[in-house]
């Protein structure tokens, strides 16, 4: 009686497991399915012109301030001098840096997955996010103009 009983468990310890790891495979491949789905419905519905359309347009990169402060600045610090994200006036993100505008609008409008950038596309409309590159670029000079003005300054004593 006891040898049946140790196999009438067994197996049914088989059988809950078996039917415990079918679930977990049937759920993983459900919350897949709505990842997949749900970046797609965030996606922009077509591409971002090539070129920022307020390319050196002081007023709507004091817009985009605006707007960094409200959407941005929680996680990349006040004039995105880098925080819980990175900074992004320096580097690729900089003057000359590999980073295009183009490139900045979708990352912006799309978010980058494995991070915690989320898509402001959903959030922001395409003017919002071209003048938040604005901003960006705007910063990225100023920085750039102080580091060098304090780079010169070194060279007076």
């Amino acid at each position: 009686p006891m040898k049946s009983s140790w196999r009438v468990q067994r197996m049914f310890l088989y059988a809950t497991t078996a039917h415990h790891a079918r679930r977990a495979r049937l759920r993983a491949t459900v919350l897949g399915i709505v990842l997949c789905l749900g970046g797609a419905a965030h996606a922009q519905s077509g591409p971002a012109p090539a070129a920022n359309p307020f390319a050196d347009n002081p007023q709507a990169a004091r817009n985009g301030e605006e707007l960094f402060g409200r959407s941005c600045q929680l996680c990349h610090n006040s004039r995105a001098k880098g925080g819980k994200a990175p900074q992004l006036v320096r580097g690729a993100w900089g003057p000359g840096g590999a980073n295009s505008d183009a490139y900045m609008f979708q990352v912006i409008s799309n978010g980058r997955p494995g991070t915690a950038m989320g898509a402001f596309g959903p959030s922001l409309s395409e003017a919002d996010i071209w003048q938040i590159v604005s901003f960006l670029r705007a910063e990225s000079l100023r920085v750039k103009a102080a580091e060098l003005k304090a780079t010169d300054n070194d060279h007076l004593w």
